[in-house]
């Protein structure tokens, strides 16, 4: 039974608040570059993986800043230099009202809500129609946003399909699972263990 097999450790209980000061500590220090590189291959595919099964255009990881002043495009896929390293001011767009609210989107026709930041779109030459965006939580901290999006090239053109509930629900999952592969990776860094 798996409970039995997950039972507290009465020798390491007296470190856990310990560790988990460090495991905050180690994501209040995190950076883009440490972000994708704490993601290895196992967390880019499980990225790729669900942005296919989302039929998304695109998906990115936003990480806050050291300044708490701004998201900054930490991991996208499909791989996009234009996208990547991107920020956006914390009082600015869809993505940022998600961190502030900690509460997942899911929006369509995105390109007539209010609080969209249409600095992206205008850089790139699209338009975004549909956005999912999930908070993203590494060490017990909240860090980013989990995003991604359906767009067009041509405003006059249809809109893709809209996202769903479901898909939403398949978003946070995946945020969920980062969180529980990046906070294996500290604390494996924390305790010494090659794993």
């Amino acid at each position: 039974m798996l409970s039995d097999l997950l039972q507290p450790d009465a020798t390491l209980i007296e470190y856990s608040s310990t560790i988990e000061q460090r495991l905050e500590a180690c994501s209040r220090r995190m950076q883009p570059e440490d972000l994708r590189s704490l993601l290895g291959n196992a967390g880019r595919e499980l990225v790729r993986v669900t942005t296919k099964t989302l039929e998304a255009d695109s998906a990115s990881i936003w990480l806050m800043s050291s300044d708490r002043t701004r998201l900054i495009v930490s991991h996208v896929f499909p791989a996009n230099e234009d996208l990547m390293n991107r920020d956006q001011p914390l009082d600015e767009g869809l993505v940022s009202l998600v961190l502030k609210s900690e509460q997942p989107i899911c929006e369509n026709q995105v390109y007539e809500h209010l609080d969209h930041s249409k600095r992206t779109d205008q850089s790139l030459g699209v338009v975004t129609c549909s956005m999912i965006a999930v908070p993203f939580y590494a060490g017990g901290v909240l860090r980013g946003v989990v995003s991604c999006v359906r767009m067009k090239d041509d405003p006059e053109a249809p809109d893709p399909p809209a996202f769903t509930s479901a898909d939403l629900a398949r978003m946070s999952r995946l945020a969920k699972a980062l969180e529980q592969m990046i906070n294996f990776r500290f604390l494996s860094g924390i305790l010494g263990l090659d794993l």
